[in-house]
């Protein structure tokens, strides 16, 4: 059994806000997905993002924010919100004194890897025979 805090992970800045990616965990080894501890401040927001995985965020400390396009939706402690492909979003942190953290899960989804293993079987084929 293993326990990982997002207090206690090593944060960058990075989107406007901070981030604690799972590679520091090494102890992991290679997992199905990636994932990331989001850290906003108090009033705080993240730059606009867009990004070809899926991302399932939980959030674990606060309210959260999203923002699309003008649509916003709240997504409370313990709540959840699921981001298809190339979803442009903002992330806002509405209280004035909690820090907001959220984990983000994201992994691409499979038609794209599918995709991307046929390219690499196709460059290997056309590359074969050959002098």
């Amino acid at each position: 059994m293993r326990r990982y805090v997002s207090d206690a992970a090593e944060l960058t800045e990075e989107y406007g806000i901070q981030i604690g990616r799972w590679k520091q965990y090494r102890d992991l080894g290679p997992l199905p997905f990636d994932a990331m501890w989001c850290v906003i401040p108090p009033g705080g927001s993240s730059a606009e993002d867009v990004h070809p995985e899926v991302e399932f965020a939980v959030v674990t400390r606060g309210t959260a924010i999203y923002e699309e396009g003008g649509q916003k939706v709240e997504v409370p402690t313990g709540g959840v919100i699921l981001l298809d492909p190339e979803q442009r979003h903002v992330i806002h942190n509405p209280s004035p004194v909690q820090p907001l953290t959220i984990l983000s899960i994201y992994w691409m989804p499979r038609d794209a890897v599918a995709a991307a293993d046929a390219d690499s079987a196709a460059a290997t084929t056309d590359g074969a025979g050959r002098d």
